[in-house]
């Protein structure tokens, strides 16, 4: 982890301390997700991977009160200040590529933002599937690389472009691979909307016209891909 700069040396560096509508949207989907494929029951657990100062983590507890919840970063700062501020939740500074605690396993692993940050993220999903339980579920939120706006930029001859923290985007066939090579498969695809697709002419035509047409497109091609700005990815350990 040395090589590693702690970024929450830097006040809100991912712009995370926000009320924004991209921030309810990863909220909910994560919560709704997690209510849809676990029970809250005590013999269940949840691990929060990159939980930063911990707001998912926050309302994982808030919703699922019965369940083990584990929550890990790689930054000492962002930890030391969830530990300050949520209860009833077990925080570790730790590498999610090399976290491996004997005898833990999970009913669900949320990545909630985090894939777009990980240099290596075949080597995050490698290690993290052993921390599955056999009916386990990997919920993994990423921004969309071929979402409109990119498409409409490289059609007009501009650059995509990829915010200053993150190493990379995925495509979601790009997502299918990774899981594919490392023994996962994806059972359910969801890209949240929102509200201010409806708004501005240039949104609407973009959001309510291009986009649905493009997927229906896509759809019926037999293309995995789809065209959503945020992927939300529901995977498990595939069975052989």
């Amino acid at each position: 982890m040395e090589n590693h700069p702690d970024y929450y040396a830097i006040e809100n560096p991912f712009g995370l301390e926000t009320e924004s509508e991209f921030h309810k949207a990863r909220m909910h989907s994560t919560i709704s997700s997690l209510k849809e494929h676990i029970k809250d029951a005590e013999e269940n657990s949840i691990l929060d991977v990159g939980c930063g100062k911990g707001k998912i983590t926050m309302a994982l507890r808030k919703n699922f009160s019965n369940l083990k919840i584990d929550a890990l970063d790689i930054s000492s700062i962002a930890i030391d200040f969830a530990l300050k501020s949520i209860q009833g939740v077990n925080f570790f500074v730790a590498d999610a590529t090399k976290y491996a605690p004997k005898g833990t396993f999970y009913n669900a692993i949320v990545l909630n933002n985090i894939y777009e940050h990980v240099e290596n993220p075949i080597l995050l999903l490698n290690n993290l599937k052993n921390l599955l339980k056999q009916n386990g579920v990997f919920i993994i939120s990423t921004p969309n690389r071929f979402h409109i706006k990119n498409i409409m930029r490289v059609i007009l001859g501009f650059s995509i472009k990829v915010p200053k923290y993150h190493v990379t985007e995925y495509s979601i066939s790009q997502l299918y691979d990774h899981h594919a090579y490392t023994g996962l498969e994806i059972v359910r695809l969801i890209t949240p909307k929102f509200k201010y697709e409806k708004f501005k002419l240039i949104n609407f035509l973009l959001f309510r016209i291009t986009q649905p047409a493009l997927d229906l497109y896509l759809k019926l091609r037999k293309s995995r891909n789809r065209l959503g700005a945020l992927l939300f990815i529901i995977s498990r350990l595939r069975n052989d």
